[in-house]
């Protein structure tokens, strides 16, 4: 079973969030690209390195200290999201996504915890070059080549 068939599983039972992702993979897309210091169109160009500094900055290291660990991932609350992304940031997550913008927060909250535990699966932040080649091989897992 793939990372995408995994979050689908873990989420089936959150108000209809599988069926979401699953008719929309530009939610995952948009994710990862928060994630990737190459693409600028959401978040800039900080990528997974400059979200670590982001919730340390919001006072929630800790909670990313644990999706990168290799325990379990604590959930993230919309408020939560939106305190270290912006209204900015979800904004553009949003235009990428396709989705309304308060929607942003809770669909955003349910897919990277996950996605931020598949790209550190030995629980430390790969380097630049392991992560453009994680998220290259996820973006094309959800584009079907």
């Amino acid at each position: 079973m793939g990372f995408l068939d995994n979050l689908l599983k873990q989420s089936g039972g959150l108000g209809g969030l599988a069926q979401v992702v699953a008719q929309n993979p530009q939610i995952v897309s948009a994710a990862v690209a928060l994630l990737n210091p190459k693409d600028p169109s959401v978040g800039g160009t900080g990528g997974l390195g400059g979200l670590v500094g982001a919730f340390s900055k919001a006072g929630l290291g800790q909670m990313m200290s644990q999706w990168i660990s290799t325990g379990p991932n604590p959930p993230i609350s919309p408020d939560q999201l939106s305190k270290v992304l912006g209204s900015d940031v979800l904004g553009q997550f949003a235009q990428k996504a396709g989705v309304a913008p308060g929607d942003a927060a809770s669909l955003l909250a349910s897919v990277l915890p996950g996605l931020v535990d598949h790209l550190t699966p030995n629980g430390q932040v790969p380097s630049a070059t392991d992560l453009q080649s994680s998220l290259g091989g996820l973006l094309a897992r959800l584009s079907g080549r």
